[in-house]
């Protein structure tokens, strides 16, 4: 039984993981239907919607993974703020999209933009949690020399025998 709770749990927790890919597939569908790129009704068809996303499947799906080895290598903060990147990023891209459909303007690239934000979101997760884990660390060297310096000083003092 003790296998196949273990089990359970496993599924659970990747399935759970997965959560931030989905999302980026979400995302990317409201985007495209906001800049008019889709048409809504193509996303009740199945079959056609890996067409559709063409090759960003492949970028979010290797974000999911990546985000998903992240979580099971113990590195939540790496991941999580990778996740509010990409999605940030997504947010700001179909806004820059939607302002060139609108106003018909090309001087900004905005999937130059999109790659760059993922890439700092990757980059400011990693030195948050390098941060995390020495500040962490490090409170807990001061709390060992500050226990062993005050176990030093009981010890120092002496002890006066009673009178009997």
């Amino acid at each position: 039984m003790k296998y196949v709770w273990k089990t359970i749990w496993f599924i659970q927790a990747l399935a759970t993981r997965l959560i931030p890919m989905i999302l980026f597939m979400i995302a990317h569908a409201i985007g495209e239907v906001y800049v008019y790129n889709w048409d809504p009704l193509q996303l009740l068809d199945f079959k056609k919607i890996p067409a559709l996303f063409d090759s960003y499947l492949f970028l979010y799906t290797a974000l999911g993974l990546i985000i998903v080895i992240l979580f099971f290598m113990n590195l939540p903060i790496i991941a999580r703020v990778m996740t509010v990147g990409i999605l940030a990023s997504q947010v700001l891209f179909f806004l820059q999209r939607w302002e060139n459909y609108i106003y018909g303007t090309t001087e900004v690239d905005p999937y130059y933009d999109f790659y760059m934000r993922i890439l700092f979101s990757i980059i400011a997760g990693f030195v948050l949690q390098v941060m995390w884990r020495v500040i962490k660390s490090s409170m807990k060297k001061l709390i060992y020399m500050i226990t062993v310096r005050h176990s030093s000083k009981k010890q120092s003092i002496k002890k006066v025998p009673a009178k009997k």
